[in-house]
């Protein structure tokens, strides 16, 4: 297996692609009772737990979030890892047999379906994003050739935006969609 340099400091996230039939996938909006990142539109999924596998942290999450049952979930291999240091976010094509809308209302406000062949047929809007780095005030510059003015390099990310019926799939998730449909990765 292929060492990830960062992955001692990195946090393992398990999401899954869900379909529930042949044409449509499943989204989730976050409650507005979370912390971290409430109201925005996503995937089932979550951490992996100390000592979990990734499949076995989807699995369990796809249960809690959408309260169906291990049976219901037909789990494909491992699909790709989507790396965003420090996150790696393991991603799981599925297809969820017999889900008639359930969820959990401490973690999901709602969910609703998108037809694939909108993501295959729609590019997304794409933005280039430039970070800058945030220093604190006691960073020890003066261990650096060239201190305060050393040249940084630009570090630049694409944000991706799917619209569709209202409804905005923007960041991971559209950068998840984006790779599996143009990878042709619908099963």
């Amino acid at each position: 297996m292929t060492k990830i340099i960062t992955e001692s400091d990195s946090r393992h996230y398990s999401i899954a692609i869900p379909f529930i039939d042949e044409e449509n996938l499943l989204f989730q909006v976050r409650s507005d009772k979370l912390n971290h990142q409430p109201g925005d539109i996503c995937f089932p999924g979550g951490a992996v737990e100390e000592g979990e596998h990734p499949e076995e942290a989807v699995i369990r999450e796809m249960m809690e979030e959408l309260l169906i049952a291990e049976e219901q979930i037909n789990l494909q291999r491992e699909e790709f890892l989507l790396i965003n240091d420090p996150v790696i976010i393991h991603c799981f094509p599925c297809r969820i047999n017999g889900y008639e809308g359930s969820f959990n209302p401490e973690e999901v406000s709602e969910v609703f379906t998108v037809p694939v062949n909108f993501f295959v047929n729609t590019s997304p809007k794409t933005y280039e994003v430039e970070w800058k780095p945030a220093f604190p005030e006691d960073f020890p510059f003066e261990k650096i050739y060239g201190g305060r003015d050393y040249e940084w390099r630009p570090r630049k990310s694409k944000i991706r935006f799917y619209e569709y019926e209202g409804r905005v799939i923007w960041g991971m998730t559209a950068r998840i969609i984006e790779n599996y449909v143009m990878g042709g990765g619908i099963i």
